[in-house]
């Protein structure tokens, strides 16, 4: 897969690394794909430290679950350009709606209510 050139510094010092870690007990899901802040200027300090945060939660567990889970690779790498405040913008994603009707969102959007359903339920 092609990947969208991306500038191999970030301006806070900050990057949000995509973690794949394989359930082996088959409890609630197979895989989860979990976010993680690492803090480096360059992008492969910021990959060898997310590598080394999946090694070391598979090994030793986390805050989310014990140890024993598999540590697949990481599947995102992104540089965070905005200092962190209220409002910051943290993750962006493109979409350039070749597939989708273009009168149409690509994708979901909530409706307050919806988002009621899934954190007050």
């Amino acid at each position: 897969m092609k990947m969208p050139k991306i500038k191999s510094t970030s301006p806070t010092g900050w990057w949000i690394a995509a973690l794949l870690v394989k359930n082996p007990s088959g409890d609630n899901s197979a895989y989860w794909n979990n976010h993680r802040l690492v803090r480096a200027s360059q992008w492969r300090e910021a990959f060898r430290r997310a590598v080394q945060m999946g090694e070391n939660d598979a090994r030793e567990g986390d805050k989310a679950f014990g140890a024993g889970h598999e540590f697949v690779g990481v599947t995102d790498l992104v540089p965070i350009h905005d200092k962190f405040e209220d409002g910051a913008e943290i993750l962006f994603e493109e979409y350039d709606g070749a597939d989708n009707d273009p009168s149409k969102p690509p994708i979901d959007v909530f409706t307050e209510a919806e988002l009621a359903e899934i954190y007050e339920s």
